[in-house]
């Protein structure tokens, strides 16, 4: 009697079925790693190490991974660094099993992006490629009307102050309210939709930050998870690429500076930015930063970096201070 197999055995067999890797050990789950989305493994074969990803058999899932792989390819042709799809024997890029599928990517060793001047400009470099070279590749439908940086979060900016007067309720703690507030109801201004059509739209990866770029002896060596990319605006890309690599861990002026001008310079060796969205890049910028700390304390039980929420209003205001003065130093000059 065939023993019947169960767990990572299923995966190993579903494996050593479709792909030719010649042996195929038995599949390891990859610890530390996001595993809300989809399930993430690895495995080693004669042919080297893969890393797997296990999905829901689901007709729109089926047709994003296929997008994802059409991109993945040709970035890779653009000499941008990507996870290579593996392909089974039949040349197919998925494997559907009963009501699950099965991708596998070449394993790619390195580690997620330290910030440095060195890993700032070849961020920047390769994100201005990513969004030359994909100008013209077709991408799904998306509403570029509504882009994430842009709905402006008053909601989440509303629960976070709430979580920050339970934590401390002072004059100073109001003040940094006030102050945010302020610089939200300009940003929801200078983003309006009417003001939408002088802003550039295009193919864009939808999740520019450091954990999804990977670095192996200073070199880049894989643009990770093409999962939210398509048609959006550029803004989008540059503004969460600067709140999380520029402003997310310093308050020092002086380093924000320096950190923001080389990601804005490096990119536009690629593509300029025009007068309008050089100024409206700094309210984007606040806006995907104040959206994505207050998202994020309400997911992680009220600290993100080891700062609480009253921490966090603190350090925003000043962040986003700066962000308007260069906003107006844009604009006006000063």
């Amino acid at each position: 009697m065939i023993p019947k197999l169960s767990g990572m055995e299923i995966i190993a067999d579903v494996i050593r079925t479709n792909y030719d890797l010649g042996e195929v050990g038995m599949p390891q789950q990859l610890e530390a790693v996001h595993q809300r989305r989809h399930r993430k493994m690895t495995v080693d074969t004669d042919k080297g190490r893969y890393l797997i990803k296990t999905y829901h058999n689901d007709p729109v899932v089926i047709d994003a991974l296929h997008f994802q792989h059409r991109l993945s390819r040709h970035l890779q042709l653009n000499n941008l660094p990507v996870a290579r799809i593996e392909y089974t024997r039949e040349g197919k890029g998925l494997v559907v099993v009963d009501d699950w599928i099965l991708e596998l990517q070449s394993y790619v060793q390195g580690e997620t992006m330290k910030v440095n001047t060195s890993s700032l400009i070849t961020s920047a470099l390769a994100l201005g490629k990513f969004h030359v070279v994909c100008q013209t590749f077709p991408v799904p439908p998306r509403d570029t009307r509504k882009w994430r940086f842009s709905e402006v979060p008053f909601n989440a900016f509303q629960k976070m102050y709430e979580a920050a007067i339970k934590i401390r309720k002072d004059s100073k703690l109001q003040q940094h309210c006030d102050d945010l507030a302020l610089f939200l109801q300009d940003a929801s201004v200078e983003l309006s939709e009417k003001k939408r059509d002088k802003l550039e739209v295009g193919p864009i990866h939808g999740d520019w930050h450091g954990g999804n770029l990977l670095f192996n002896d200073n070199r880049l060596a894989a643009i990770l998870d093409l999962e939210f990319a398509g048609d959006g605006c550029y803004l989008e890309d540059i503004a969460y690429a600067i709140s999380n690599l520029c402003l997310r861990t310093t308050t020092d002026t002086d380093k924000m500076l320096l950190r923001t001008n080389h990601l804005i310079d490096q990119y536009q060796f690629s593509r300029s930015l025009s007068t309008y969205e050089s100024m409206a890049l700094y309210y984007a910028i606040g806006v995907k930063h104040i959206a994505t700390v207050a998202y994020q304390l309400h997911q992680q039980d009220g600290l993100v970096a080891g700062l609480d929420a009253a921490s966090w209003m603190e350090r925003l205001t000043i962040q986003c201070k700066w962000l308007e003065q260069q906003a107006r130093k844009v604009r006006f000059g000063y």
